[in-house]
């Protein structure tokens, strides 16, 4: 008889390996911030020269290069340190695939982690930002580090669209643009193409900053308000974008801008729903679901929600069609027909 396969003895390596995750995280933010892997990739291979040209301590920088060996990002031979394949791909400034503004976004949530012992007990945040005067603060700061994998959804998404259905897209609106990552990348492919922005007055020059980048700030009219309370129009837009906003909203009020979204596109018109969303069981993918603890710890009703939940609410909004359109993870796309 075949022996059975033995099975692995458990041990709690992946408990600690999910401990020190934290640790892995602050080595990965301390590196972009002191621009390591810029200054490696420009000549600077010892931890003297980096130290050199990031303004620290050769002990600190020694201590980081090593630790950033240990975790794939650097490699060593000797006293010399080279980039990691993924490292020089997406972690050298200039570069077009340039990943490290994201540390952004992490920098800016990481102090609410401390809290979640007790939100988790109280189920509400130490410090919200969906109320308007914090979201003021908090948002200007946030948007321009997500911009670069949001930008690339939306080109995929653009990109994925036949001519007619470009053809028929002249007014877009997007709704809490931010830096108008997602329309831009449809101003970009749509010459006649013209985009109204709705957002806090804060984030307006953000956006014109982002538009004048690309060369399009002709074609965008910026509108400033609270979105929970602004008026979206009727049957006046070829698409409306909502792209990372429903999770900040939470249920109740994702569900009504879904039914202005609805109201404001003509009929035929799209709405394209950008979101970080679970499998309907809510097993995972991890990051979204992991994803739904930051909306936790940041806002008052905020969540992550399910492909089957959004099929849901955009059908009682009256939305015919919907259909997923592939893009680069973590984010789900969906294109919504009136």
């Amino acid at each position: 008889m075949p022996r059975k396969a033995k099975t692995a003895p458990l041990s709690p390596a992946m408990i600690m390996r999910d401990l020190m995750g934290a640790w892995r995280s602050r080595a990965l933010v301390a590196a972009v911030e002191l621009d390591v892997f810029s200054h490696i990739a420009s000549g600077k291979r010892t931890a003297k020269e980096v130290a050199e040209a990031a303004g620290a301590s050769q002990r600190g920088i020694s201590n980081l290069l090593d630790a950033l060996v240990g975790i794939h990002y650097l490699r060593k031979s000797g006293g010399r340190y080279a980039l990691a394949p993924i490292s020089a791909a997406f972690l050298v400034r200039g570069k077009k695939t340039y990943a490290g503004g994201a540390v952004q976004p992490f920098s800016l949530t990481w102090g609410q982690w401390e809290h979640l012992t007790e939100t988790v007990k109280t189920g509400r945040p130490h410090h919200a930002i969906d109320d308007a005067e914090h979201g003021k603060k908090f948002f200007p700061q946030l948007v321009e580090g997500i911009f670069p994998s949001s930008f690339a959804a939306a080109t995929a998404v653009v990109s994925r669209l036949s001519s007619k259905e470009r053809g028929a897209i002249r007014k877009i609106l997007d709704v809490a643009a931010g830096s108008g990552a997602w329309s831009l990348a449809f101003a970009q492919a749509i010459p006649e193409a013209r985009v109204t922005t709705l957002d806090f007055p804060e984030m307006t020059p953000i956006t014109r900053k982002f538009t004048e980048r690309f060369g399009v700030a002709g074609r965008y009219e910026y509108k400033e308000g609270d979105l929970r309370l602004a008026d979206l129009g009727q049957a006046t837009y070829d698409l409306v974008i909502l792209g990372h906003i429903i999770h900040t909203e939470g249920e109740k009020h994702g569900k009504e801008l879904l039914r202005k979204a609805y109201g404001a596109l003509r009929p035929g018109g799209k709405l394209l729903l950008a979101e970080f969303m679970p499998n309907d069981a809510r097993t995972g993918p991890s990051m979204p679901l992991l994803f739904g603890l930051n909306m936790l710890l940041h806002t008052e009703e905020g969540n992550v929600f399910t492909l089957r939940e959004f099929r849901s609410w955009l059908k009682a909004a009256g939305f015919r069609k919907m259909a997923t359109v592939p893009t680069p993870p973590p984010a789900t796309v969906i294109l919504a027909t009136k």
